[in-house]
């Protein structure tokens, strides 16, 4: 691995432990309001899937052609896997840390 692979994963790493604290602070929420949260997040994630996919449908008829593949790309390497796990240990790290107490670093 290199330098940048290091820092990479150390970055989402972070990111995944604020979103565990996140998360552990969506799942205290009242019963109630975290059931129409976690209805509501899936149908505005999927919602916005499909007008982003209309918009790019309706762009490439007005514009026709776009941009053509290169012909022969080169393989892609495989991610390191510390940088693949980092952003699910980091979550756990983050539920964990939220249970004794570390959920006060969110504003």
């Amino acid at each position: 691995m290199e330098m940048g692979d290091w820092l990479n994963a150390v970055a989402l790493l972070a990111v995944g432990f604020y979103l565990g604290l996140a998360l552990d602070g969506l799942l205290q929420l009242d019963g109630a309001a975290f059931w129409i949260a976690a209805a509501g997040m899936p149908i505005m994630f999927w919602g916005l899937i499909a007008v982003a996919r209309v918009i790019d449908g309706l762009i490439d008829r007005i514009f026709p052609g776009g941009v053509k593949p290169a012909r022969a790309p080169p393989p892609k390497e495989r991610k390191p896997l510390a940088v693949l796990f980092s952003v699910p240990a980091g979550v756990a790290a983050g539920l964990v840390g939220a249970q004794f107490g570390l959920s006060g670093l969110l504003p």
